[in-house]
């Protein structure tokens, strides 16, 4: 068992590891070394599992099941096989589904007509810019739409929750949606409109983008788990 205080410097030391590689990771990406960059999704993954191990008292499995589709993805969405490829979508398919019905069950969802109305605006953007663009294959096309919708399903709830759940934890949901979209942008835009420029231009920010996304989902979980706990011992002591 680890005490409060070593409990609290191996939080810090863990979040000072995360965010010291991702610094390491852009360097590794701007003179394009190759091997420590395959490193990259997976020690960022693992990192988070084990930042939320220390951190929560919950430790909810559907968290590390939520992650761990999001670590597979990591190992087979770079490979040159296509069947490594085709499993590191289906993962990453998973990951998408398990994390927007994990946002729902922590903050307890039940009206789902606001989100549908904030999932339009998304999948009209995304829907209208994949029609723009002419460097999309065919074997992808298909790939896109379906994150396009998980994607305008995710901006969808943190936007209906900014508006009709103004709670203690919605600052870190928004964080985390706000990051994610961005994030799927940028990448849509690498791929889909500029993927004749070196990918210096846009992966280092996708990286930043993408830990600091995930590390917002964390806190989300985090903070939601501390409220729930505090609102269940406020009604035992009633």
């Amino acid at each position: 068992m680890l005490t409060k205080k070593n409990k609290a410097l191996l939080e810090s030391g863990t979040i000072l590891l995360l965010f010291s590689f991702v610094i390491i990771e852009v360097i590794a990406e701007l003179f394009s070394f190759k091997v420590i960059l395959f490193a990259y999704r997976p020690v960022v993954t693992i990192l988070l599992m084990g930042l939320y191990w220390i951190t929560s008292k919950e430790r909810n499995v559907l968290f590390f099941i939520t992650m761990f589709f999001l670590l597979v993805t990591s190992f087979f969405i770079l490979s040159d096989s296509k069947t490594a490829i085709i499993i590191g979508l289906i993962a990453f398919l998973a990951h998408r589904l398990l994390l927007i019905f994990f946002i729902i069950k922590l903050n307890k969802l039940k009206d789902f007509v606001p989100i549908l109305i904030g999932f339009i605006p998304f999948i009209f953007i995304f829907s209208y810019m994949l029609t723009l663009s002419d460097e999309i294959t065919e074997n992808s096309y298909y790939s896109l739409v379906i994150q396009n919708a998980l994607v305008s399903v995710l901006g969808g709830i943190v936007l209906s929750n900014y508006f009709m759940n103004q709670n203690e934890y919605t600052p870190w949901l928004w964080i985390f949606g706000v990051l994610s979209v961005a994030l799927y942008f940028t990448v849509f835009i690498e791929k889909c409109f500029l993927s004749n420029l070196p990918p210096t231009y846009f992966r280092p920010l996708a990286m930043i983008l993408y830990v600091t996304s995930y590390y917002s989902f964390y806190r989300f979980v985090i903070d939601t788990e501390m409220i729930h706990a505090k609102k269940e011992s406020i009604i035992v002591i009633q």
